[in-house]
């Protein structure tokens, strides 16, 4: 029986190129039909949206929501733009910290620095003998000082990472790939736990006033089980786990609930690293450093992907996989091409593509963000030279038949939902200029890739949909015409405004 009806929409829901007026019919929290707008019958209860545009809730298909919440406890470098700034954060910081704690930054981001070089330990002199650990924004590199040094051993050479290296060989104090997660990461003293329970409820909130009703996590599994599985039922929006624990023999967390709110759907593994750390792993030499085509890493590494793709799917879980470089997506479209597609593997950021393997694309799952698109563009010709225009073909990618999902990689970058549709329909750079823009996609495809293709890569269902749930967003504007000027309004789940407002109410 319909319990409440949301009167007066202009809906989109997956089915036409354009919003259509609308009633959603809605019972128990879940969608029992979205029909033409007719007269409501007395006693039901009414949500008049008075015309404003509803469209599925958004998913992120792609976040470290443990880790991004972290995050917002730690030094934020993403606006340093010199060694001045730099250095005055690093001072302030440890300045306003209790002497026990390390010092932990993210965020920086060498690409257009004044020196344009990477920082080094001296950098962080400020601190004194405090350890401190500041991460690159790709959190594939890390910068550590004297204090963290000393408890390392960085004599040699590190298998699928590098130890960076001063003009007499001794470490400088950054680190990428398997030494920063190998040797950094273990030694790193965590938070405590209820500034962590804290952070990640705060950031859960703070992505519903944003229209993301859902989000795909990578988290390991001491994480799932301690943080995710005692509120498995109550979770303020819905959460699909990619477990990251990957040593094989692997070893996965097992069963666990499934609910409305959460479920455990895939395993990842990292093939290579990322452009910004010149660890992605690429077919031809980076242009700016012509001695080094990238990295393997994990499995790839150890020729290990075949093994660990199949115990994945033996335990249950999606076959996922960290691919940027060209190489490296090669490797693993032919990894997946025999996979069963029940089974819904996913290459991961796909951010470098051959024309070559354009072909192999065809129903591929291509988990991809159009917001690191619009962020590399700008050392896309330093890294990637004559081949720039490889960088997330979004156009001929759709065109050979891939499935694009949108995600952000939050805290690689916010988690803006808006910054990622408006990335893939302008083409456009961070900057609002053009960067191959004839590779943007139409509006409709970017909101399937952020709507009904991030449910599907997730084990999700969609709103909007006849039996799925009442997830949907209300918007400001209309961003089928203009997404530039859209903005949301109102988050509802299960039929209940989360976040935001109605027509004529005030803020939630």
């Amino acid at each position: 029986m319909i319990d409440l009806i949301v009167k007066n929409g202009r809906v989109w829901n997956g089915c036409h190129a354009r919003c259509r007026s609308a009633d959603i019919l809605l019972e128990g929290g879940r969608i029992v039909d979205v029909v033409r707008p007719g007269a409501v019958p007395n006693g039901l209860a009414v949500i008049d949206v008075q015309g404003a545009v509803v469209t599925p809730g958004l998913v992120d298909g792609h976040v470290h929501l443990l880790l991004g919440a972290e995050s917002t406890l730690q030094l934020d470098l993403s606006h340093v733009r010199c060694r001045a700034e730099f250095e005055a954060a690093v001072e302030e910081a440890h300045q306003s910290l209790p002497d026990d704690r390390w010092l932990i930054g993210t965020g920086w981001n060498e690409t257009g620095w004044l020196e344009g070089a990477s920082p080094d330990r001296s950098w962080l002199r400020a601190a004194h003998d405090r350890p401190v650990v500041c991460w690159r924004c790709d959190w594939h590199s890390v910068l550590v000082n004297d204090a963290v040094l000393k408890q390392l051993d960085v004599a040699g050479p590190h298998a699928g990472g590098r130890v960076g290296r001063d003009r007499c060989g001794a470490a400088n104090g950054l680190m990428s790939e398997a030494a920063a997660w190998e040797l950094v990461v273990p030694l790193i003293p965590p938070p405590p736990e209820e500034e962590r329970a804290r952070a990640l409820a705060q950031s859960m909130q703070e992505m519903l006033k944003a229209g993301i009703t859902a989000v795909r996590s990578m988290e390991y599994s001491a994480d799932i089980t301690r943080h995710y599985v005692p509120q498995a039922d109550s979770l303020p929006l819905r959460v699909s786990i990619v477990e990251l624990d990957r040593t094989l023999p692997l070893e996965t967390c097992g069963a666990l609930p499934i609910t409305d709110r959460f479920r455990v759907t895939g395993c990842k593994s990292f093939f290579d690293g990322t452009l910004g750390s010149q660890t992605a792993r690429l077919r031809a030499p980076y242009s700016d450093a012509p001695g080094s085509r990238g990295l393997w890493i994990e499995h790839a590494l150890r020729d290990e992907d075949s093994d660990w793709c199949q115990q994945a799917i033996s335990a249950g879980r999606s076959p996922v996989i960290h691919a940027i470089g060209d190489e490296a997506v090669g490797r693993a479209l032919k990894l997946i091409r025999n996979v069963p597609d029940d089974v819904r593997p996913t290459i991961e950021h796909a951010e470098v593509v051959a024309a070559e393997d354009l072909e192999l694309m065809g129903g591929v799952r291509l988990s991809v963000q159009p917001t690191h698109r619009a962020s590399d563009a700008s050392m896309a010709a330093s890294r990637l030279g004559d081949r720039a225009a490889s960088l997330l073909p979004m156009r001929k990618m759709v065109d050979a038949g891939a499935v694009l999902s949108f995600g952000t990689d939050w805290p690689i970058v916010p988690f803006d939902p808006l910054r990622t549709l408006r990335a893939a329909i302008t083409g456009e750079d961070d900057a609002g200029q053009p960067f191959y823009p004839d590779q943007a996609m139409t509006v409709v495809e970017a909101f399937m890739a952020a709507t009904f293709h991030a449910s599907e890569a997730a084990g999700l269902q969609p709103g909007l949909v006849p039996g799925g749930p009442g997830d949907f967003v209300l918007w400001n504007g209309d961003p089928f015409e203009d997404i530039c000027g859209a903005s949301v309004r109102g988050t509802f789940i299960d039929g209940t405004l989360v976040a935001g407002t109605l027509p004529g109410e005030l803020n939630v």
